[in-house]
């Protein structure tokens, strides 16, 4: 395990779009119709409120990754737990990593049949896609990071579009504010948490990074605006449909886009959904690199292409088998806990554990 080399390094305020970038997937286009299991018209609070949170966490992250020899998880794992019970958990963190990679890649072929081509098969989309992740992931670190740029830019353009939608909103609709138990916004709160992760990849990445103590900022600033756009998101749909409406529906933000129209463009929604495919990208790819990277230097015998075939082949299988409803609830199920789990326990476990070893170093 060596120091990266500086030629694949990337400029500090590249960590906002890489973590911002990961934030705005799949998950932005239906978590409206989850978060108001809880508080309701008020769960916006609850998704500020996490999304807050989570710069503490980021913290926590950075601390961490600050105690390690070689500025990531990985090599942190092995000088803390040994060599064994290290390589274990760098492991099934890797597993990790590859299922939040084929959950966004999964989701995003059932949006193509469900709202584009509905008679074309579930594995050509698959193998289409296959195609594409390989090229960039292949390309390394730095074309990934070229793909989260622009997976910034589209989620900030949605913004602009709602205002072709302010005629419908109705602010009824969100009132009257704050009258929900702390219990509901909690529960709207967990169900919001899931949209957020993502940027927990830098856990894997950040020695990619140059000059890491400038960089920390553009951390900040990226779950910022995450919180930022999730919640005005949040707030508009919640003016836009009646909870009664909101609480039937898979796809909120694409159900709301089908209202623009223009005179040279009958089906909007189809444009958008294709253009979502560079949202989509930067989540697929840094986890999957992250996978792939953990496992290669856990495991150095094994070749970085090698993985990444495996992974593709495993991604189009699940897609062309694997198709019913109830896999993909499980699928969806197991990375949401499973990211909980990560960054509401693990992380904070983690930290403390880094907190004692450098009060040990120092004395």
């Amino acid at each position: 395990m060596g120091t990266v080399k500086e030629n694949k390094l990337v400029s500090p305020f590249f960590l906002f779009y890489l973590i911002h970038s990961t934030q705005t997937g799949v998950g932005m286009l239906k978590f409206q119709a989850n978060i108001i299991k809880g508080a309701g018209n008020d769960s916006w609070l609850s998704v500020l409120i996490f999304g807050l949170f989570l710069h503490l966490v980021l913290w926590m992250m950075l601390y961490i990754l600050k105690q390690s020899n070689e500025g990531d998880i990985i090599s942190f794992h092995q000088s803390v737990f040994g060599k064994y019970i290290g390589n274990v958990m760098n492991l099934i963190l890797a597993i990790y990593f590859g299922m939040s990679s084929l959950f966004a890649f999964h989701t995003y072929v059932d949006i193509l049949q469900i709202w584009v081509f509905d008679g074309i098969a579930a594995w050509e989309f698959s193998l289409l896609l296959s195609v594409i992740i390989f090229y960039v992931v292949a390309g390394g670190f730095r074309i990934i990071t070229a793909i989260s740029f622009f997976g910034v830019i589209i989620p900030a353009l949605t913004l602009f579009l709602f205002l072709y939608l302010f005629e419908y909103i109705d602010l009824t609709y969100v009132k009257p504010f704050f009258n929900h138990d702390l219990k509901d916004y909690v529960i709207s709160a967990k169900e919001a948490a899931t949209i957020f992760l993502g940027f927990e990849t830098v856990l894997v990445y950040y020695p990619f990074i140059n000059e890491r103590k400038k960089a920390n900022k553009w951390g900040y600033l990226a779950i910022l605006t995450s919180t930022l756009l999730y919640t005005i998101t949040a707030f508009f749909t919640f003016m836009f449909f009646t909870q009664e409406k909101l609480e039937h529906l898979t796809w909120p933000t694409l159900q709301m886009i089908k209202f623009i129209q223009f005179p040279f463009l009958e089906r909007f929604e189809f444009i958008f959904i294709f253009t979502w495919l560079l949202v989509v990208m930067p989540v697929i790819c840094v986890s999957l690199w992250a996978s792939i990277r953990t496992i290669k230097l856990t495991i150095p015998n094994l070749k970085p292409t090698f993985i990444l075939i495996v992974f593709l082949l495993i991604f189009n299988y699940v897609n062309g088998v694997l198709t019913q409803l109830e896999f993909s609830l499980k699928l969806a199920t197991f990375t949401s806990m499973s990211g909980l789990f990560i960054i509401l326990v693990y992380i904070p476990l983690l930290f403390i554990i880094a907190v004692i070893k450098n009060k040990l170093a120092k004395n």
